[in-house]
């Protein structure tokens, strides 16, 4: 703010820095700003490298495109100091030279940016749809146990029809184990319902990696 006033103004531009830029007043202003612009997206990039390293699936792309976005924005903000200080010292040959890159430079930083930063929700969506989506598979999978284990129960069996797909999963799979451990009932799993049982609470623990498993249409594929 101390340096914008200190600059002499006179009539309203457009073009500011190409106008006012030799002023020193006037360069210390455009420095501090990106200096401060600097300072953001090389935390930025720090934060995407550390999101990198823990990241798996879909979730790097967007700490990719941040990083490569942020790494624009630095490169952006030294050329912007070079032209500060070219501006000062009057080399205008310079300056054109650095014009040539500034356009380019300012609209990949723009691009990339926005885009890693609206991946975010967008790759979190995308997972959330295929979380549910499993979770409807992996229920259906376990129906047939679900039914046998509520006829032999009628109790357990509630009306989920309303509720998500990962609720009806982990009611689907509460009742089933009620039923395994009551002991006023026999209910005898196969060695594929146990499999299928087990990857569904794996699924809603988070620990089940998707597409890595393979894919069983019904419970008694497992056994052949």
């Amino acid at each position: 703010v101390l340096t914008f006033f200190l600059i002499e103004r006179g009539r309203t531009t457009t073009l500011f820095m190409r106008e006012l830029g030799g002023q020193p007043a006037a360069a210390a202003y455009s420095m501090i700003d990106f200096g401060y612009c600097g300072i953001v997206v090389v935390s930025m990039a720090l934060l995407a490298v550390g999101q990198l390293r823990t990241s798996k699936g879909l979730n790097p792309l967007p700490a990719v495109l941040v990083f490569v976005g942020a790494a624009y924005g630095l490169a952006l903000c030294i050329v912007i100091y070079v032209m500060d200080i070219a501006h000062l010292v009057g080399d205008l040959k310079l300056i054109s030279e650095l014009s040539a890159v500034y356009e380019p430079l300012f609209l990949m930083t723009f691009i990339l940016l926005c885009a890693g930063l609206a991946a975010q929700p967008t790759v979190r969506l995308f997972q959330q749809r295929i979380r549910r989506v499993q979770a409807e598979r992996l229920r259906r999978q376990l129906e047939p146990l679900w039914l046998r284990a509520t006829f032999l129960r009628p109790g357990l069996r509630t009306n989920a029809t309303a509720e998500d797909p990962e609720a009806r999963l982990h009611r689907t799979i509460v009742e089933i184990r009620d039923a395994a451990i009551d002991p006023r009932v026999s209910l005898a799993l196969t060695s594929s319902e146990r499999v299928a049982l087990d990857r569904a609470e794996q699924h809603l623990l988070g620990n089940e990696t998707i597409g890595l498993q393979p894919k069983i249409t019904n419970v008694e594929e497992a056994d052949t």
